[in-house]
C-alpha cells in the first residue's frame, strides 16, 4: 500500500474513535434531560390523541356544563384517583 493510503486509514481510525467517544460523553450528559423528555412525549401524544378525537373534548366539556363546575371537579378527582390507582397496580403487577 502507499504510504497516502496508509495516513489515510490511521486518520480514519483515530476519527471513528473520536466520534466514539464524543457520541458516548453525548449521551452521558443528556442522560438526565431524559425523564423530563418521556413525559414532554406524553403529552404530545396526548394532545395528538385529543386532536383526533375531537369528540372527547367536546363530550368533556358538554360533561362539565351538565354537572355543573363544582360536581364534575369531584369526579373529576375521583377519576383522577381511579386512573392513578390503575397505573400502581400496572406498576405491581408488570406486564401481562
Amino acid at each position: 500500500m502507499s504510504k497516502r493510503l496508509i495516513e489515510l486509514a490511521e486518520r480514519r481510525e483515530r476519527l471513528v474513535a473520536l466520534a466514539a467517544t464524543q457520541r458516548s460523553d453525548f449521551s452521558r450528559h443528556l442522560s438526565p434531560l431524559k425523564a423530563g423528555c418521556a413525559v414532554a412525549d406524553k403529552g404530545i401524544m396526548g394532545v395528538r390523541y385529543l386532536r383526533q378525537h375531537p369528540a372527547l373534548v367536546a363530550g368533556g366539556v358538554g360533561l362539565l356544563v351538565a354537572l355543573r363546575p363544582r360536581k364534575a371537579f369531584g369526579w373529576l378527582k375521583r377519576g383522577w384517583f381511579a386512573w392513578r390507582m390503575v397505573q400502581k397496580l400496572r406498576e405491581r403487577l408488570g406486564p401481562i
